[in-house]
């Protein structure tokens, strides 16, 4: 993964910076790729066409930026909050989805963007913000079963096919619940419900896959 620290965005005085990055994250999860204009976003953070330009050659530079920059806020500060101590796969997931909701109260802003441009289906920035998830996944299911505690499961089981049956359940409920139009006040709204229904889940993957049921 690039090293973003080193986009000289991050030479641009700090308010000014935090004022542009915040303006254009606002107007492009407000109003999506296409309809979002450059002038919107420097009316906006109060700067010129001319420094926004020095900075980001185009409005894709722009986006593709504040999708990376976006999700890379919200997983160093996931990872480390994570705890891999955990070796139960399930209790881990669970803490991973309670982390999730935590996360969305904390950067709701910069949440909201990050799952309108998940959403993004203009083919200008569309496979590039495709193929960073991608990436991101890939990541973080290393860190999933990073020194889990196989011998929790039945006598015999398929370990890989087992760990995709339950990782495919619960992004597969995650996904469920998830919309363009959603935001995370939305999110917010619903979690006891959310926790309740992952619990469920989680319950009968226990029960499928674990040789004890707690």
């Amino acid at each position: 993964m690039e090293d973003l620290a080193k986009h000289k965005i991050f030479t641009m005085e700090e308010t000014k910076r935090e004022a542009l990055l915040a303006a254009a994250m606002s107007k492009f999860a407000k109003n999506g790729y296409k309809k979002t204009t450059t002038d919107e976003i420097i009316a906006e953070a109060e700067i010129s066409k001319g420094l926004l330009f020095h900075y980001f050659g185009t409005k894709k530079d722009l986006y593709v930026f504040l999708f990376k920059y976006a999700y890379k806020i919200i997983m160093d500060d996931y990872y480390a909050q994570l705890d891999l101590k955990q070796r139960d796969v399930l209790k881990r997931l669970r803490e991973m989805f309670l982390l999730k909701l935590k996360l969305t109260n904390k950067y709701p802003a910069i949440l909201d963007f990050a799952a309108s441009a998940y959403y993004e289906k203009d083919p200008a920035v569309s496979t590039e913000m495709n193929e960073y998830s991608n990436l991101l996944y890939f990541d973080a299911r290393k860190e999933l079963f990073k020194d889990i505690d196989y011998s929790l499961f039945k006598p015999g089981a398929d370990i890989e096919k087992t760990l995709n049956v339950i990782v495919f359940t619960l992004r597969g409920y995650s996904e469920s619940q998830a919309s363009p139009e959603k935001r995370s006040n939305d999110y917010s709204k619903e979690q006891e419900r959310y926790i309740k229904e992952i619990d469920e889940y989680i319950a009968v993957l226990r029960y499928a896959f674990y040789k004890e049921v707690n």
